[in-house]
């Protein structure tokens, strides 16, 4: 007489809470559980950190390192990496000043002239490294020094800086959206990420698999993270302008990436160019075009960075903006690899950076703690993303 034991079907929430324990790819799950972590310390440490007036501050904060870390993603889902972004949005934002400030051109073009610059020459890098085979390092670290030199000689006779003078720009960089509006724009950017994520379940098999499963918690997650965010921007002022741009940016770059052939095709082309090679992807082209995004992304950051600031200064390029901006990139969960990774990721990695700089100032902290901080969890990012690839080799899912 046999037998048989009958295995009681697991839950969906359990199917997808052990695809996770026991996945080789925990995608932002690693840079939200660290968030969480450092918002409870520096709350702990500050009460301050967690009001709306912080919060509102720190929301204007990651629109530079957020929009950078964007650029910054695209490259590296190919397993490039960009070295010119901080001194390209910097020589954007001075073409932009001087043109509106000294030549009294329009607002609306002298931001197409700085973008415009950024991505052109986010197309000569793209033609370097994908028709001439040379490096991205060594082609963006070249670029990054001829920037730098163009920036200085162009700013140095104006003192190193240009104040901005046009009242659009000044209102874009410091005033927030009215309350409605921020709810309605709200909304509006949630609507659409729903979209998306609803189109993406129903392409799935039939019989509620984990991957929908966690599709529809990451909707969940998304809406209350949104709506929170602006109900404590709105216990302040509303929504900043400057957020708004970087997250229409954001989404828009989801769309491209997990919408449309050309995402699936940057993907294929980051996990292995030869394979996606002879499936009969044009990899020089997917190259090329990432590097002209990437360079678009970068002009946009360096706008936003000047209506910010209310100025376009060369000191700004001497800064931090650029390792911050890589390391966002990295910590948001994008495999340095090539192939993996969430355009998602700069919105959280930057919100690590900048919490960490804000918190440590709020604490009067020294500089030197603060680059400790940061490097460290870099340090970890990286090190969980070359522990989780040796997983997928040894797996054969690399």
């Amino acid at each position: 007489m046999s037998t048989t034991t009958q295995i009681a079907p697991q839950s969906p929430f359990k199917r997808w809470l052990s695809g996770v324990t026991n996945s080789s790819d925990l995608g932002m799950l690693p840079v939200i559980a660290a968030l969480i972590l450092i918002w409870i310390v520096f709350e702990v440490l500050n009460a301050n950190f967690l009001t709306p007036r912080n919060l509102s501050n720190l929301a204007a904060q990651i629109v530079v390192t957020g929009t950078l870390a964007l650029a910054e993603i695209y490259i590296i889902l190919l397993g490039m990496i960009d070295l010119s972004i901080g001194w390209n949005s910097v020589l954007a934002a001075s073409i932009f000043s001087l043109s509106t400030v000294f030549f009294h051109l329009p607002v609306a073009a002298g931001l197409v002239l700085g973008v415009a610059c950024a991505t052109g020459i986010g197309f000569l890098q793209g033609m370097l490294v994908s028709r001439v085979g040379v490096p991205s390092f060594v082609v963006t670290l070249g670029g990054a020094m001829v920037a730098e030199g163009v920036t200085l000689g162009i700013l140095t006779p104006h003192g190193g800086s240009v104040p901005l003078a046009d009242d659009l720009t000044t209102a874009i960089g410091t005033l927030n959206l009215d309350p409605v509006w921020s709810w309605v724009a709200s909304i509006l950017l949630f609507g659409a990420y729903a979209g998306l994520t609803l189109n993406s379940i129903r392409k799935r098999k039939a019989g509620g698999s984990e991957g929908g499963y966690a599709a529809v918690m990451r909707l969940v997650g998304v809406g209350v993270l949104l709506f929170g965010a602006v109900f404590m921007l709105n216990a302040y002022r509303g929504v900043p302008f400057l957020l708004l741009i970087f997250l229409i940016a954001l989404f828009a770059s989801a769309f491209v990436t997990k919408s449309t052939r050309f995402g699936r095709h940057l993907y294929a082309v980051g996990g292995n160019a030869e394979a996606a090679r002879r499936a009969g992807i044009s990899v020089k082209g997917i190259q090329l075009a990432v590097f002209v995004i990437a360079g678009f992304l970068v002009g946009l950051a360096g706008y936003l960075d000047a209506a910010r600031l209310g100025v376009a200064s060369a000191s700004v390029g001497n800064g931090d903006i650029m390792l911050n901006a890589v390391a966002a990139a990295v910590i948001g969960g994008t495999s340095l690899f090539g192939g993996r990774g969430s355009v998602y990721g700069a919105l959280f990695g930057a919100l690590v950076i900048e919490s960490v700089s804000n918190g440590m100032n709020l604490l009067g902290a020294a500089s030197s703690v603060r680059f400790i901080v940061e490097g460290g969890i870099l340090l970890a990012a990286i090190t969980i993303d070359t522990v989780l690839r040796m997983k997928r080799m040894r797996s054969g899912r690399a």
